[in-house]
């Protein structure tokens, strides 16, 4: 069997490497950028007027957090030179879509340790392999969508499970 890794030139492993170590989560591919896109999309035709929706956010968290989509209340205006180089301000919610590399409880595990304490809402973890989405909250109430509308309820978000996977076969 013929690992990826001797496809990958240097250059691309160093890449990734520092991706990593950044992020603390692995490099995106293709179907995590199509269902991050999708997701923000259907998120801003719906609630565009009462939420900002931000993506790869690096979050005032230790060890480092960027979440793949955070939700805000809206803002009026950003301060350019008030921007910080990691954000202080905890989202309401966090979206994490969970690449092949990670598992669902090291990502529980995230969510639980880090965001919750911090001050976050809930927690979205989008599972592609099975079409899913799981809506954690604070206390262990957690929310599993496979199908029909998932629904938020600490934000009042209700998204379409369908439109998210429309074209992910």
């Amino acid at each position: 069997m013929i690992k990826d890794e001797i496809f990958i030139d240097t250059d691309t492993a160093v890449e990734q490497e520092d991706y990593v170590a950044e992020r603390n989560k692995p490099m995106p591919n293709l179907l995590h950028a199509k269902l991050e896109s999708e997701i923000v999309f259907q998120l801003r035709l719906k609630y565009d007027d009462q939420f900002d929706f931000f993506t790869e956010l690096s979050l005032k968290l230790e060890p480092g957090a960027t979440p793949d989509v955070c939700f805000y209340p809206k803002r009026s205006s950003f301060v350019r030179s008030e921007i910080q180089p990691k954000e202080a301000e905890m989202p309401l919610t966090t979206v994490e879509i969970l690449s092949p590399s990670q598992s669902l409880e090291a990502m529980a595990k995230k969510v639980r340790e880090q965001y919750f304490p911090a001050g976050v809402k809930s927690a979205w973890i989008v599972v592609p392999a099975f079409k899913a989405v799981h809506v954690m909250l604070p206390g262990d109430n957690n929310l599993y969508f496979d199908k029909g509308e998932l629904h938020d309820p600490a934000t009042n978000i209700q998204l379409s499970i369908d439109k998210i996977f429309e074209r992910v076969v």
